[in-house]
């Protein structure tokens, strides 16, 4: 074999790798050590952020991510304060945030830039197919499970009930678990679940017994969303569950990912194109996170990394960062 002929040939063929390779390979990390927040264990923020970790890692030679614990608000702080990296949350708490009311008490944490969208969580109200409850107005004067004190269904419950005038006898709080038990015992009359789907506890509770799912008026929902900006709207895909036959229009909290405002260009652009490129992956671990799509960037409320609003402008993809609140009088 000709010896220089094998040598040109390899040279060809490295060359060829690396101007296949991927752009986040060709891009240095800002810090070979790099940390992301998201829950206590258990949380499928946790699920989710390990998922995104091994996927970001993988695109960027020599980058350690470690997860960190947190909470939804308290992502929000630990990135604002410039103690984390990255981390997860949802559109209403991170809007409020922003903006400096709500749960902040008056401070301000508007040192987080969106990065892409994670999972939604979709807004469900179900009762016994046996009731005769059929729409959310009959809802008046009936107890409802609405999950974990302060949890998104507790608050979300609250907020849509008062809006459109409904007020249940009582908001009856629990676990998910105990919720199921509650309604398959007539203790509540209906569940508010406002979280990622398929939810388990759901579908045990559909082998004993058949659940009709109540849809929210499309006039209810638009009215509420110009109350409440930091909502998204979504679907609630026909059999998901058993007494889901067609798709169903629903109220999204959107989980979305976000990182530190000063990460550089580069970078952000790089790791953006590593996510959408490999969300296969992240499915592989959950179904609900095919939801980190394009589709769903218009449900994050916040604005996003410079790189990232480049991103998606150049990819005609829809933003939709509503204006701040009016102050408070």
């Amino acid at each position: 074999m000709n010896l220089t002929r094998t040598i040109a040939a390899s040279a060809f063929l490295a060359l060829s790798g690396l101007m296949a390779a991927p752009v986040a390979a060709q891009v240095a990390p800002p810090s070979p050590v790099m940390s992301a927040a998201s829950q206590s264990p258990g949380s499928l923020y946790v699920t989710y952020v390990a998922a995104w970790i091994e996927q970001v890692q993988k695109a960027f030679n020599g980058l350690t991510i470690s997860q960190e614990p947190g909470g939804a608000a308290q992502n929000i702080v630990l990135v604002n304060n410039g103690d984390t990296d990255f981390g997860i949350s949802n559109g209403p708490q991170a809007y409020q945030a922003v903006h400096g009311f709500g749960w902040t008490n008056g401070e301000t944490y508007d040192k987080i830039a969106a990065l892409h969208p994670a999972y939604p969580a979709l807004t469900s109200v179900f009762t016994l197919a046996s009731s005769d409850i059929e729409m959310l107005a009959d809802l008046n004067g009936r107890n409802v499970g609405i999950g974990l004190p302060g949890g998104g269904s507790d608050v979300v419950s609250g907020q849509l009930f008062e809006h459109l005038g409904i007020t249940p006898s009582q908001r009856i709080a629990g676990s998910w678990e105990d919720t199921a038990g509650m309604l398959r015992d007539g203790l509540v009359d209906a569940v508010f679940y406002l979280a990622g789907h398929p939810a388990g506890f759901i579908q045990e509770l559909e082998i004993g017994r058949e659940l009709r799912f109540i849809g929210l008026e499309a006039a209810d929902m638009e009215s509420f969303l110009e109350a409440y900006p930091y909502y998204g709207t979504g679907t609630l895909k026909a059999g998901v569950y058993t007494g889901i036959t067609e798709d169903m229009p629903t109220l999204v909290q959107m989980n979305f990912m976000f990182g530190r405002p000063d990460l550089p260009d580069d970078f952000v652009t790089a790791l953006l194109e590593s996510v959408y490129d490999n969300v296969d992956g992240l499915a592989a671990v959950h179904p609900d996170f095919v939801n980190t799509s394009f589709e769903n960037v218009a449900n994050i409320p916040v604005p996003f990394h410079p790189a990232a609003e480049k991103f998606y402008a150049d990819r005609s993809v829809k933003m939709n960062v509503p204006a701040a609140p009016e102050a408070p009088k």
